[in-house]
């Protein structure tokens, strides 16, 4: 078996506005540009702050040095605004223990993934991650969860999901036959999925946690080999 974890907030919290809002409101950019700039931000192999300036300074004209600084600030903070959840160091660790492999699927631009090798470096070396932005194709895209799991080297029915959104993270995984655990720690904003998953008129993952600190591998265990629950 193989864990696949989401980044943002599964292991790695941060800003409660996401770097694409901050873009439009300190660059005065139109409100229509947020998915033009999520992509960009997400699924775009940026490396440096100079090359995001560049594409924003040429598609909406604006003045080089009002772009470069706001980007820089930007860019520099989002690593050290990062911080490891509850329970996902210990999550992580307990996987390690068990000697069972983990990677990381996750929507994600430069600057995070900076925080995350910050906060969990040796995860960030030893481990697998397919970032978003380094492979050019952004969740719920199943693409990313195919290329995950063609070069682990794992199937679908061997593969556990674990994620903070339904949309991105549960619902693709579900579809390709991967096992899931929702992590709802961030309730209010799941709130149509979990409706829509009581009602059930779209499918439900087969476990959830409140946080993290309720990972017990034996959960793990189970939902790949029911028959030992």
């Amino acid at each position: 078996m193989i864990v696949f974890f989401d980044i943002g907030f599964t292991l790695l919290g941060g800003p409660s506005q996401g770097p694409a809002a901050r873009l439009l409101s300190q660059l005065g950019l139109p409100t229509n540009a947020k998915t033009w700039l999520n992509h960009l931000l997400f699924a775009t192999p940026l490396h440096h702050p100079e090359e995001l300036a560049d594409h924003v300074r040429r598609s909406y004209g604006l003045p080089v040095s009002q772009t470069i600084s706001f980007i820089e600030e930007l860019w520099d903070n989002q690593a050290g605004e990062s911080f490891a959840l509850p329970g996902a160091r210990e999550a992580l660790e307990q996987l390690q223990q068990a000697q069972i492999p983990f990677a990381f699927i996750s929507n994600i631009w430069a600057p995070f993934l900076r925080g995350f090798m910050h906060n969990f470096p040796l995860d960030f070396e030893e481990y697998p991650i397919f970032a978003s932005f380094q492979q050019g194709c952004l969740k719920p895209d199943p693409e990313l969860y195919r290329i995950a799991l063609q070069r682990t080297g794992y199937s679908a029915a061997q593969a556990v999901m674990i994620g903070d959104t339904y949309e991105t993270d549960i619902a693709p995984a579900l579809n390709l036959g991967m096992k899931t655990v929702w992590l709802l720690h961030r309730p209010d904003k799941e709130r149509a999925d979990l409706v829509r998953v009581m009602n059930r008129t779209q499918p439900a993952p087969q476990w959830a946690w409140a946080t993290l600190e309720q990972f017990t591998l034996d959960d793990l265990l189970t939902l790949l080999h029911p028959s030992i629950g």
